[in-house]
């Protein structure tokens, strides 16, 4: 792992960190190389059922690329190739991983960061964020699944908005577009994140799993959809411990313990 990319664990809570605060959080390849390993990291820890992302510094979410790096890391078809195809390993990772992802967007959320956002099952931010895609400017390209996680969640034309348009969203205007499902005020944001995620932890896990897949099998084309595990995963969960602990915390007006079984 870099010291760019920090990983911490609180009980059931994972937290991935963007860690270039002099650049801003710009993501250079070892970066996503250490997000992708962080993502799996989490993944393959039982305990853990969030992954909040989030950005060191207090400035920014992540802002863009490193374009300092671009002739190291990206000018040259087998290096341009090998970056990309590290950033969409990391993406993929995140996008597919079946824990709930929070992107916590505090500042900028430009480029790349944009692409880790859409990434995430959700996106919340500060009220002083700004959320752009200078692609324009740099004569760069996205590949299929990135821009189509984009268009999926804030459609084409407002896609069209940000990449050919180059205009910047403040965070008014990102919830507007469904871009986040939240803006706080800065001096209430952290306590927002730590107070939602912690209520994601104490939910169902088998609930999070089912409705994560079975979204997901929505926004696919129809011949790659598995009805038959959503379906499957449906079933899982009434015949499941936690869904009678469910039931019988209800009842009984207390907070259940459920334990992904």
């Amino acid at each position: 792992m870099t010291d760019k990319i920090l990983t911490e664990k609180d009980g059931a809570i994972g937290r991935l960190i963007f860690n270039n605060p002099d650049k801003l959080n710009a993501i250079s390849l070892e970066m996503w190389e250490g997000m992708g390993k962080g993502v799996e990291l989490f993944e393959a820890d039982p305990e853990v059922r969030v992954i909040v992302v989030s950005g060191a510094g207090g400035k920014s979410f992540v802002a863009g690329a490193d374009v300092s790096k671009y002739e190291e890391e990206r000018m040259g078809e087998n290096a341009q190739e090998h970056y990309a195809q590290t950033g969409e390993k990391a993406l993929s990772a995140l996008y597919n991983s079946t824990k709930v992802t929070v992107a916590a967007i505090d500042g900028w959320c430009i480029g790349g960061g944009i692409s880790v956002a859409v990434s995430c099952d959700l996106r919340f931010c500060s009220d002083k964020s700004k959320f752009g895609q200078p692609a324009m400017r740099y004569g760069i390209g996205y590949r299929y699944k990135s821009l189509r996680r984009l268009a999926d969640i804030i459609g084409v034309p407002a896609s069209k908005d940000m990449l050919l348009g180059g205009l910047q969203f403040d965070a008014a205007e990102a919830y507007a577009k469904g871009l986040v499902g939240r803006v706080l005020p800065e001096a209430e944001f952290a306590a927002f994140i730590d107070k939602t995620t912690a209520s994601i932890a104490g939910g169902a896990p088998l609930t999070a799993k089912q409705v994560k897949f079975t979204l997901a099998t929505i926004l696919q084309d129809p011949a790659d959809r598995d009805l038959a595990r959503c379906e499957e995963l449906f079933q899982v969960c009434y015949a499941s411990a936690d869904y009678k602990e469910g039931i019988r915390a209800f009842a009984e007006k207390r907070r259940p313990t459920f334990t992904g079984v």
